[in-house]
């Protein structure tokens, strides 16, 4: 990445300290089993021995009433699919500033996203200190849309410079706020306000905050000398096309990263067998487990019915 002019020069001495916001809805048994990978195999990695875990919940009480393997636990309220996801990252964020100031980068990672190689999250985080990036990402999009300042940035797996954020106000994303403004133009182009979406645009305001841009056609080249990019795990959709389908579809598996996303806990319980991972009780249960059924109480995120139909969210 070219370093931009306008970047700091100075060597940073801050120590780093590690923090993940994890943000579940339904699926429980995913978040048991990320944490215990974050405790039991994140630890052996020197820069992420102490990791500070902020779980924000917005399912029913009674899934998860009490915490696990969480320093802080919060519940909030499910306004929606992604407005509820937006509030789950807001109050993360806004707890990691008020009660975790020592931490200095902050995983935000679905609970459905496992990460069992976590030597490439300290790779990660090492090389965002040391080119003073303030975001590392990946483009929610595919080989012909990597823009990811037009398709949106990967929300179930990003890292994010705590300190710049909360100097230049890049929390709360606002999506209600936007909603309200700009719902109906996007209602009548028939598409959706997607959170990856927003929180591209709120990071680039961000940055223009941070640092002085000569002129706004600039904005989108300073905002991405700002990004460490995950190219790693791109391109996460595929054309339907190409995959031969209706719909486009997602890559659920980066083995290289030790990344794993898969929705199908038959499809996760496969690839976990393929790692050597220290877990606890919930993860030794998933991967001995012959019956499935019970995982995340059965539920199926990629479709639901209505009328007899099957309606398939693609994501």
């Amino acid at each position: 990445m070219k370093r931009n002019p306008d970047m700091p020069t100075e060597k940073d001495t801050t120590p780093i300290k590690v923090g993940v916001l994890m943000y579940t809805y339904n699926r429980t048994d995913d978040a048991r089993i990320n944490m215990e990978i974050i405790r039991n195999e994140w630890k052996k990695v020197s820069l992420l021995k102490e990791v500070v875990i902020v779980h924000c919940f917005n399912g029913d009480s009674s899934w998860w009433p009490k915490a696990y393997l969480e320093n802080d636990l919060c519940h909030t309220k499910n306004p929606g699919h992604f407005e509820g996801a937006e509030l789950l990252i807001n109050t993360g964020m806004r707890i990691f500033s008020k009660k975790h100031p020592e931490v200095t980068h902050v995983v935000i990672l679905a609970s459905d996203t496992w990460c069992v190689k976590p030597d490439y999250v300290a790779q990660v985080v090492t090389a965002m200190h040391s080119e003073k990036a303030y975001l590392a990402t990946s483009a929610w999009g595919s080989k012909k849309d990597p823009n990811m300042f037009k398709v949106g940035m990967s929300l179930d797996f990003s890292l994010v410079d705590l300190g710049f954020a909360k100097t230049y106000k890049m929390f709360p994303l606002r999506y209600g706020e936007f909603v309200e403004k700009y719902g109906e133009v996007f209602s009548y182009l028939g598409s959706p306000v997607y959170l990856e979406r927003l929180f591209a645009l709120r990071f680039k305001q961000a940055v223009s905050r941070s640092v002085r841009v000569p002129s706004e056609n600039l904005t989108e080249k300073v905002a991405y000398a700002h990004i460490h990019h995950m190219r790693e795990r791109e391109p996460i959709h595929h054309d339907a096309l190409k995959a031969k389908k209706r719909i486009g579809v997602r890559d659920m598996y980066w083995p290289a990263i030790g990344l794993i996303t898969h929705h199908d806990p038959i499809e996760k319980q496969k690839v976990l067998q393929k790692w050597s991972v220290d877990l606890g009780e919930h993860g030794r249960r998933f991967l001995e487990a012959v019956d499935l059924e019970y995982f995340n109480s059965g539920v199926t995120k990629t479709s639901f019915e209505k009328n007899g139909k099957e309606i398939n969210y693609n994501d």
